[in-house]
């Protein structure tokens, strides 16, 4: 039966639409051929600006002193996570690792998925390594190896919108990684290779509706064709484009508005709004790995000068950390994370749609949120909290676990660069150690070199 489902998807005859629906097609015909195994591992980083505090992402029930490595499903998570409550199976709460060897401050730069310092309050510094983002993307290759989607660009920068260079993300020593701010553009790049979107932006607007079209038509032909166990995850495709078409329909209606304030179409199609201007990029990343497009995506969701009006805010990121707000700078960040676990909620949800194998896509896929700040909006790099999200292809032991280490300092503390190689050592690259070590901590005779071996599987 297999063979048959094999050679159903290979003869399949695509329009327009051929070119992007190949990589589905592909990952499709991996499923009926029954080799789970060669699914790819899929990542999304998501990197906010301001610190994530450790109080704010951990249960009450798990408050208190001392390492932990506990169970997830009997816990209440915080209010602001409550969007995250459906997949406490699939959330992982990582808290206690250092980056002493980085920069704090404002940002650390490449320093926090490089592991070491560089840069200043206003300065990228030098870029030493590929960061780890790039590298696990480079051990699962796509047609669009690594996607950077930023909604800002570097700490406390006002840039916005375009090809924007935030400083998080190198793919070798002195080679960063250029994001696309504009979602609009970010679809042109990421789905126009089937058809010219060169020219004026109204040109390119109207191709950008035609390609989107010519997508939905040719998934619903293809659907009618496929066996029945593929119906289900091209269904899931659909969706993701549906939604893109959506958004793009909405878009159109705002016209008359665009044309009374620029001479032709152009990026002003994307909403100056942050949050729907966030909520975009999550929906281009999201087809985008559903597509099989990307395996990788970097997601810049805001940096200090991003201001949340749709949520009530009238300060920035810098003033909320420096307590200039109405608000305490805790009521203003609960507001905040419960936005941003909405956005990592529906991507996880998209992605849990689609079968994949026994399971779904998210079975497949680390979605890791986290800041270049570390623990505050002045990061001390004393910790450095993470929130994970999927089951990582099943290669680490931490999908519904909270698991915290000893603090800086004290016996079996652990660093980011122990997070960093034992990711990359679980999902392929077997490195003896990744990044600088604390100084500090090996003159104490408290370095610990290697992956965290005890959260791989």
């Amino acid at each position: 039966m297999n063979q048959s489902r094999r050679d159903n998807l290979k003869n399949l005859s695509l329009g327009a639409g051929g070119m992007l629906l190949a990589p589905f097609l592909n990952q499709v015909q991996v499923q009926a051929a029954g080799r789970p195994s060669a699914f790819p591992q899929r990542f999304v980083f998501v990197v906010k600006s301001s610190g994530i505090t450790p109080d704010g992402i951990t249960p009450e029930s798990l408050t208190g002193a001392g390492a932990r490595n506990e169970s997830l499903s009997d816990v209440t998570l915080p209010s602001s996570m409550a969007a995250l409550e459906p997949f406490k199976d699939q959330l992982a709460i990582i808290q206690g690792l250092s980056g002493k060897m980085c920069r704090g401050g404002h940002s650390s730069w490449f320093g926090a998925m490089g592991v070491y310092m560089t840069g200043g309050e206003h300065e990228r510094g030098a870029i030493l390594r590929a960061t780890a983002d790039a590298e696990l993307a480079k051990l699962n290759p796509a047609p669009f190896n690594h996607v950077g989607l930023a909604v800002r660009g570097p700490a406390l920068s006002n840039a916005f919108g375009g090809v924007l260079y935030p400083g998080i993300t190198a793919t070798g020593a002195n080679k960063e990684l250029p994001f696309q701010g504009s979602p609009d553009l970010a679809f042109e790049q990421l789905f126009g290779s089937a058809a010219s979107a060169s020219g004026k932006g109204q040109t390119r607007f109207r191709m950008q509706k035609n390609l989107l079209d010519f997508m939905v038509d040719d998934i619903r032909k293809v659907n009618t064709a496929v066996p029945g166990p593929e119906k289900e995850k091209l269904n899931a495709y659909l969706n993701a484009f549906e939604e893109l078409q959506i958004r793009h329909s909405r878009l159109a209606n705002m016209k008359d508005q665009i044309k009374d304030n620029a001479p032709e179409f152009g990026d002003k199609f994307t909403s100056s709004v942050e949050e729907v201007r966030q909520e975009a990029h999550f929906d281009l990343a999201s087809a985008a790995l559903i597509a099989g497009l990307t395996n990788c995506v970097t997601i810049r969701l805001d940096n200090l000068s991003t201001v949340y009006n749709e949520l009530g805010l009238s300060k920035h990121n810098h003033g909320i950390g420096h307590n200039e707000s109405s608000r305490t700078q805790e009521e203003c960040r609960d507001i905040i994370r419960k936005h941003h676990c909405s956005l990592l909620a529906n991507m996880a949800g998209k992605l849990r749609a689609v079968p994949e194998g026994d399971g779904n896509m998210l079975d497949n896929t680390m979605i890791i949120f986290f800041s270049d700040a570390s623990n505050k909006h002045h990061g001390d790099c004393l910790e450095w909290p993470y929130l994970v999200l999927g089951g990582c292809g099943g290669k680490l032991k931490i999908p519904g676990r909270y698991i915290r280490y000893p603090k800086y300092g004290d016996k079996d503390c652990r660093t980011i660069g122990n997070w960093w190689t034992t990711l990359l050592n679980a999902f392929g690259n077997p490195i003896e150690h990744y990044g600088n070590e604390d100084l500090v901590l090996k003159q104490n005779g408290n370095s610990y070199r290697g992956p965290l071996s005890e959260l791989i599987t």
